[in-house]
């Protein structure tokens, strides 16, 4: 699959050795300039933005990162237990600052065992001496210290600016972990992706160009920080760039969804989107009444990944909010995973949404065909320059052939060095081929189609009945379109031994 040119830069950007680095040059260059814009709501009250620049975001970074350097040592873990804010920000870079291994992860709901095992399970992991945390969060925090085997809590926004000028200097080694990312999976055997700087910058690089990313953009970011896509996608990317990033928690999308069109429209954001669900949740949920006022012309990139993209929601999506000035060219359905850092591929921006109907008897062969009534698929681009993907047969490890469904493989310097302190999944999930290439096993089913890729289903998913492959969300998707009772996206299909 031939990967897409890397488009030289038409504004003057120069990409920063690492975030560090990054994060100081916009510092001293552009420090009065907009990096973050937090908007909240607390219950019962106004909605409130607060306003931070480069330069005082530095400061804060310097200052967490001269006490990060006196609690612990380059290549140790600090858990990551913030809300969506600009405390995330300054915690993770301080620990970028001071070599210290971020993990992010999600703040417990409660001190009930069913709420900590997951994140107990992360901590024991990665092995955290520090969980860093807000003077708010700390109570709740506290009580659950035990259940993580974590001696010692920094509160981030309790770190004395003055400190800054303590901090030592530390350039990040750029094959060293700069955070791990933990991927889903049982609260016994979690699995930290270990990103390094290298692969973050070269993942940010992929993304700026994939997506045609300028100094005119703008982002607005919901999507929880501890999740590759709402972290590197949505929160670095800005940064990357040095370009403004409005940022809000998943709690105040959620809560209600017209406040992400809102954001969007009164900050003239150009870069946003999430899962399916989350444009899924737009249509279910925002009334006609509130749809009045809102002004999405502005909306270049509407990204959409991290789960199937069903077409059927993004077409909706389009009819409803069209209206609002939403264009179909912003859709941007792309294809990504932890393992990959995040962006693995994506379609020229501008394009929109590209599906096409695939004959379904021949996808349980295995066999691409496509067909005028058939299951549709939403093509996922191209990968970036100095990336590959290829689809394998999963039987035999080899090159499969054409208009043949098979294992998804990604190649490239965005892949991750493997898994924290897990060799055998290390060796299972990254091979080598005989020309020396590594390649990252996605687990996923795929085809190449007329240049694009087209993801099927995962691999471990799949269901085999005499000796057809069915795929759960075609199951999902046609349940849902043949009984009105059934809401969409609320029906699952599994395999039951």
């Amino acid at each position: 699959m031939t990967a897409r040119q890397l488009q030289a830069p038409e504004d003057g950007f120069v990409p920063s050795r690492d975030f560090v680095q990054c994060l100081a040059r916009l510092a001293e260059d552009r420090g009065n300039a907009v990096a973050l814009t937090v908007v909240s709501q607390p219950a019962g009250a106004e909605a409130r933005e607060e306003v931070f620049g480069y330069a005082t975001l530095w400061t804060q970074v310097r200052a967490l990162a001269a006490t990060l350097q006196r609690e612990a040592v380059p290549g140790e873990r600090a858990l990551l237990l913030l809300d969506n804010d600009q405390h995330y920000v300054v915690g993770l870079f301080a620990c970028f600052a001071a070599g210290i291994i971020a993990v992010p992860v999600f703040p417990p709901e409660s001190a009930r065992p069913q709420h900590v095992a997951r994140l107990a399970g992360i901590a024991a992991d990665a092995q955290a001496r520090l969980v860093l945390t807000t003077a708010a969060l700390a109570p709740l925090v506290t009580t659950v210290l035990p259940a993580l085997g974590v001696a010692r809590l920094v509160e981030v926004d309790r770190a004395d600016p003055a400190l800054a000028g303590q901090w030592v200097e530390y350039q990040p080694v750029l094959t060293d972990t700069a955070f791990l990312q933990y991927t889903s999976g049982s609260t016994s055997d979690p699995k930290g992706v270990m990103v390094t700087h290298a692969c973050l910058m070269a993942n940010e690089a992929a993304i700026r160009a994939l997506m045609a990313i300028t100094a005119a953009d703008r982002f607005a970011v919901w999507s929880p920080l501890f999740h590759d896509m709402g972290l590197i996608g949505g929160l670095l990317q800005p940064f990357y760039s040095g370009i403004p990033c409005v940022l809000c928690s998943p709690d105040h999308f959620t809560a209600s969804p017209v406040r992400w069109l809102r954001l969007i429209s009164q900050h003239r954001v150009t870069v946003s989107g999430g899962p399916d669900f989350a444009y899924r949740l737009c249509i279910d949920r925002v009334r006609e009444s509130q749809c009045d006022g809102l002004d999405l012309s502005c909306w270049r990139v509407a990204y959409t990944g991290a789960e199937p993209i069903r077409p059927d929601t993004m077409q909706t999506f389009v009819d409803r909010f069209g209206r609002c000035g939403f264009a179909a060219r912003a859709v941007y359905p792309c294809y990504g995973l932890a393992e990959g850092t995040l962006m693995v591929t994506g379609v020229p921006p501008g394009h929109g949404m590209h599906t096409v109907t695939f004959s379904e008897t021949a996808l349980a062969r295995g066999q691409v065909l496509p067909e005028g009534d058939g299951v549709a698929l939403v093509a996922c681009g191209q990968a970036a320059a100095g990336h590959a993907v290829r689809i394998v047969d999963p039987g035999t490890g080899q090159m499969a052939a054409p208009n043949r469904v098979g294992e998804i493989w990604a190649s490239g310097p965005s892949m991750a060095a493997g898994y924290w302190q897990n060799a055998p999944a290390t060796a299972d999930a990254f091979v080598t081929d005989d020309d020396g290439v590594r390649w990252l096993r996605t687990g996923d089913l795929g085809f190449v189609h007329e240049g694009q890729l087209f993801v099927a289903g995962r691999l471990k998913d799949m269901i085999i009945v005499r000796g057809h492959n069915l795929y759960p969300q075609d199951i999902e998707q046609a349940i849902e379109n043949q009984r009105d009772e059934v809401r969409k996206g609320r029906v699952a299909a599994f395999a039951v031994a």
